[in-house]
């Protein structure tokens, strides 16, 4: 997995340094790293989209059609539209991240995203919020520099201007404000115990509610009382979950 990683950080930056995001998801060290949702995962995703959501054909083909523009990838027939299947995962995870918001009762939000892959999900959450009534104020990525320079890169390309870029190495001690709405899907459970304690220290006092796409571990206390569902559709094992809190 560390050489994986490194192999993917060391490809990103060659790839930052000359502004060239031109087919970057169908490199090999990126797509086993984000874009390594399978068909038969993207159809599922799909369904679900079609069954539990209320998003329109024509929103579901606009936010991939927008996703799509940039960095090529491997795209699927789906009936609907040919897309790439993160794209389908993005969009039900925006759905399940927009819901509990709504549920708690929440109009203005700011949010803070731990591991941000390229931009995908913080373009989602921003191009669907309105359907739920939910105005996004401030969008804060945290991450290692070198993701953080190609996700500024990718979301000015896509007109993105409520997104704020933060060292990962700072742990959140820069952002300043609170009563943020905290998202990690598939990075904080996988991070190294002791980054994780310096989130839980220093990023996770300014946290009220949020959301985790969580596996890899086994879920345990990190300062929330959670809610906690089996990941749906099951991408790995038995401590893969969604968590609300």
């Amino acid at each position: 997995m560390d050489l994986m990683y490194d192999n993917f950080t060391n490809y990103i930056n060659s790839i930052t340094q000359t502004n060239n995001l031109s087919n970057f998801k169908s490199n090999g060290n990126v797509t086993g790293i984000l874009e390594h949702v399978s068909f038969e995962l993207g159809y599922m995703y799909f369904n679900y989209i079609k069954t539990h959501t209320l998003f329109t054909d024509e929103q579901i083909i606009s936010y991939c059609k927008k996703n799509d523009k940039i960095g090529g990838g491997m795209k699927y027939d789906y009936n609907l539209l040919t897309t790439s299947p993160s794209n389908l995962r993005y969009l039900f995870h925006s759905h399940l991240i927009l819901s509990h918001i709504q549920n708690l009762g929440l109009n203005e939000i700011k949010i803070v995203e731990v591991g941000g892959g390229y931009g995908g999900l913080c373009l989602a959450l921003n191009e669907l919020s309105h359907l739920y009534n939910i105005n996004i104020k401030k969008y804060f990525i945290i991450d290692l520099p070198n993701i953080s320079t190609l996700q500024k890169l990718y979301l000015s390309e896509l007109n993105m201007n409520n997104v704020e870029f933060h060292s990962g190495y700072s742990y959140g001690t820069n952002i300043n404000d609170n009563n943020l709405f905290l998202i990690s899907n598939y990075c904080f459970s996988e991070i190294h115990k002791e980054h994780q304690k310096k989130y839980i220290e220093l990023l996770f006092p300014k946290v009220l509610h949020g959301f985790m796409a969580w596996n890899w571990i086994p879920l345990y206390y990190f300062g929330f009382n959670v809610r906690e569902e089996e990941e749906y559709p099951l991408t790995g094992n038995s401590y893969n979950k969604y968590i609300y809190f």
